[in-house]
């Protein structure tokens, strides 16, 4: 009985990929649902609540091709089972957050004038880490791993200057 613990195979792991258009304002999602039957769909509101994210183009397949879901506000319930979930949405204020019911391992992928993890500019929430992307098409990318919540800001490259020339002002100012 020990030596069968040995040779069993290790559950896969919940993942997601997202990427993030060249002008910053949508993000694509490809997950990938191990034995689940739902998903949230969620971004913070004003006052930091959880409110339902408006989302384009959602489709849950299978190898048997795509399958029926009923969406009530911020949960997404279909059969349970293995799939993959795709959809787009809109990024406000270059702010990308992200929550599952179960860990997940999360890959979101930036375009080269993109940049994140400054702490003034673009924040990196618990247990990202910043690296160059494994795609050829994209500059950076931001990891998690086995989270339920992945967040980050991101900014142009523009912003990061200007950063410097408003504090510069304000340098010479104090002086």
């Amino acid at each position: 009985m020990v030596l069968l613990a040995l040779f069993a195979a290790p559950a896969a792991a919940n993942s997601a990929v997202y990427f993030v258009s060249d002008d910053g304002t949508v993000l694509t999602a490809n997950v990938t649902l191990i034995n689940q039957n739902t998903f949230q769909l969620v971004k913070p509101g004003f006052l930091g609540e959880e409110v339902a994210l408006s989302v384009d183009n959602l489709t849950i397949q299978n190898e048997s091709g795509v399958i029926e879901y009923t969406q009530n506000g911020k949960t997404v319930t279909f059969p349970a089972g293995n799939y993959t979930l795709t959809y787009s949405a809109n990024i406000e204020n270059g702010l990308v957050y992200l929550k599952y019911a179960e860990p997940y391992n999360v890959s979101v992928y930036l375009p080269e004038r993109f940049q994140t993890g400054y702490l003034i500019l673009g924040t990196v929430g618990t247990g990202g880490v910043v690296s160059s992307s494994d795609n050829s098409s994209y500059g950076s990318m931001v990891t998690f791993e086995n989270t339920t919540t992945a967040s980050f800001t991101f900014y142009d490259d523009v912003r990061e200057p200007l950063l410097y020339i408003f504090l510069g002002v304000w340098g010479v100012v104090f002086l």
